[in-house]
């Protein structure tokens, strides 16, 4: 957060309140900024377990290296990466 001429800003990332294997949640600050800046990818979009996701995209590289074929995996984010 910063202070700027008494406005209290508040900037953040990305951000999940829901903690997975490599992330924890997100905290909910304890004080009110007059203004809040929010990076957001998905916002309100709802995705399946990461259980099920993790499960589908192993399934694909394992199927793919079996068949004799190669992986590229790009990756653009904190938390998509690992």
């Amino acid at each position: 957060m910063a202070d700027i001429a008494g406005v209290r800003v508040l900037y953040t990332g990305d951000y999940s309140r829901e903690e997975d294997c490599h992330l924890c949640a997100a905290e909910i600050p304890q004080f009110s900024p007059d203004i809040c800046v929010i990076e957001s990818t998905y916002a309100m979009q709802l995705h399946q377990p990461w259980n099920v996701r993790e499960k589908r995209f192993t399934d694909v590289i394992h199927s793919t290296i079996s068949q004799g074929g190669r992986v590229l995996i790009p990756a653009f984010a904190l938390g998509r990466a690992q």
